[in-house]
C-alpha cells in the first residue's frame, strides 16, 4: 500500500477552548477561521461547566441548534469534541453515578455531527498511600464509564479518554504513581470498561509533565488512539503552571519522533492542535499568523513522517 493511500481522511483541526479565555466565541471561530482551519475540537466543556451554562439551561438544544447553524454557515466541521470534567471521586468511594450534563454533553457532541467526545477520568484528590487504593480508583472510574454506555450508543459517539497529571497537587513522595498518567493506567481502564465505546485521547502536553514520552505512549496505544491533543510545554517545572499549550516547537518536546510514531501504529485520525498559551491576550492578526504557522508545522511534521494530507 503507497504512502499516504489510507490517509487521505487526515485533516489539521483545532480546539478553541483556550481561545475562549479571554474572548467570545464568535471572535474565537472568527481567529481560527482566519488562520484557515475548518474543523474543530470543540469545547463543549466550556458551555456546560457553570451554574446557568447553556448545557445547564432548559433551552440547551435550541442553543446547540443555533450553534451548529452558526458553524455550518462558517463552513466549520466540529471532528472532536470535549465533555466537562465536573465530577471526581468522593474520599470514601461512594458510587455517584454521571450528571445529567454528561448525558447531554453527549447528545450535544451528535447535534453538532461529531461522533468523538473527549472524556477525563473523574480523579481521586486525596492521599493515594498504597495500590489497593489504586485499584479502588481503577474500579470506581469503570463502574463510572460504564453507566454512560446506554448513552454513547444511542447517539453512536465515541467516549475518548484523555491522559492527565497531577494538577491537584495531591502527589506525596512514597505515593504510588498518580493515576490516569501512564499508558499501562489508561489502557487498564479501557480493558476494564471492555466496550467499543470507548478509545485513547492523547495529550502531548499532559504526557510530557507527568514524564513520560509522549511518542512512546502513542506505540502503546498503537490501534486504540483515535484523537489527539497536540501540544508543547517543557514537563515538570513545579510551581510554575506546566501546562502551557504552547504551540508545537514552542517547549520540549520531540515532534519527529511523535510523528514516526503515529506513523507507526497507522493512525487515522486528525492532527488535532490545543494552542492556549499566550493567543488570547495577542491581536488579532498576530493570533492568525501564530495560528497559520503551527498549522503548516505539523503538515510538515506528517508529510516528513510519510503521512499524506
Amino acid at each position: 500500500m503507497e504512502n499516504g493511500s489510507v490517509f487521505l481522511n487526515h485533516e489539521i483541526s483545532t480546539s478553541i477552548a483556550g481561545l475562549l479565555r479571554g474572548m467570545e466565541l464568535q471572535e474565537a471561530l472568527d481567529t481560527v477561521h482566519a488562520a484557515g482551519f475548518r474543523h474543530l475540537d470543540f469545547p463543549i466543556s466550556v458551555f456546560s461547566r457553570p451554574e446557568g451554562s447553556p448545557l445547564k439551561s432548559d433551552g440547551w438544544r435550541d442553543w446547540v441548534r443555533n450553534l451548529k447553524r452558526k458553524l455550518d454557515d462558517m463552513g466549520f466541521t466540529v471532528t472532536q469534541a470535549h465533555a466537562s470534567w465536573e465530577q471526581a471521586i468522593p474520599e470514601d468511594f461512594s458510587p455517584h453515578a454521571p450528571y445529567p450534563v454528561y448525558c447531554r454533553t453527549i447528545e450535544a457532541c451528535r447535534m453538532l455531527g461529531c461522533g468523538k467526545l473527549v472524556f477525563h477520568a473523574p480523579l481521586y484528590f486525596f492521599p493515594t498511600h498504597d495500590k489497593a487504593t489504586q485499584n479502588r480508583i481503577g474500579q470506581w472510574n469503570v463502574r463510572w464509564f460504564r453507566e454512560l454506555i446506554p448513552t454513547l450508543r444511542e447517539y453512536s459517539v465515541t467516549g475518548e479518554l484523555e491522559n492527565t497529571f497531577d494538577y491537584g497537587r495531591v502527589w506525596q513522595p512514597g505515593d504510588p504513581p498518580f493515576t490516569y498518567c501512564s499508558s499501562q493506567d489508561m489502557l487498564e481502564l479501557l480493558a476494564g470498561i471492555d466496550s467499543d465505546c470507548f478509545a485513547l485521547c492523547l495529550d502531548t502536553g499532559h504526557g510530557n509533565i507527568a514524564g513520560f514520552d509522549p511518542a512512546e505512549m502513542v506505540r502503546d496505544y498503537g490501534k486504540h488512539l483515535q484523537v489527539l491533543h497536540l501540544n508543547d510545554n517543557f514537563g515538570f517545572i513545579r510551581p510554575v503552571y506546566e501546562d502551557l499549550h504552547l504551540l508545537p516547537g514552542g517547549g520540549n518536546l520531540d515532534w519527529p519522533s511523535i510523528f514516526t510514531g503515529l506513523r507507526e501504529v497507522d493512525y487515522r485520525g486528525n492532527f488535532n492542535l490545543e494552542p492556549v498559551g499566550a493567543l488570547p491576550r495577542l491581536p488579532f492578526s498576530v493570533r492568525v499568523v501564530q495560528l497559520k504557522a503551527a498549522k503548516e508545522t505539523v503538515r510538515l511534521l506528517a508529510r516528513d513522517a510519510g503521512f499524506s494530507l
